[in-house]
């Protein structure tokens, strides 16, 4: 069997595992097959290493891919990072959503909303109990939250 007879690459996009906004890939070649997980970091530089890719930025926030397991028959560091790439361009292709900002539609701005809360959440996850930067976030959520509601009511 030819391994382009399946997907190169399934993507885990459910978010239902509670860790905060993270996804998951699996690469199934046969050789460099590997899974990884997506989320998104700040604070952090450029890495690229065999099982870690840390190089798309929107601004503060960067797209981190790391490999969790690998699971080919004989992998190569090389090609595992190339494919790790090629992952990061199809996510990154696929992920990205196209809104009219001059005139969003109501599904657009809840959508946006869930995006923020998401990243919020993560990022309440990855701060200190006690922390300034988590009481700020939690006001974040609450405020963003209370905003969808008022979309909701305002266009029933």
């Amino acid at each position: 069997m030819s391994k382009r007879e399946f997907p190169l690459f399934i993507f885990d996009l459910s978010r239902d595992h509670k860790l905060g906004e993270c996804d998951f890939v699996a690469c199934t070649d046969v050789d460099n097959a590997f899974v990884a997980k997506i989320d998104y970091v700040t604070g952090i530089d450029n890495v690229i290493t065999d099982n870690l890719r840390i190089n798309r930025s929107n601004g503060e926030v960067k797209l981190r891919i790391e490999i969790k397991r690998i699971t080919g028959k004989n992998p190569d560091n090389a090609a595992i990072r190339t494919l790790m790439k090629k992952a990061e361009d199809l996510y990154c292709e696929r992920s990205i959503s196209r809104i009219n900002i001059d005139n969003p539609s109501k599904a657009d701005m809840l959508s946006f909303l869930e995006i923020l809360l998401n990243g919020n959440k993560h990022n309440v996850a990855q701060a200190g109990v006690n922390s300034e930067e988590r009481k700020i976030t939690l006001t974040s959520i609450s405020m963003l939250e209370a905003i969808k509601r008022k979309i909701e009511e305002i266009h029933e």
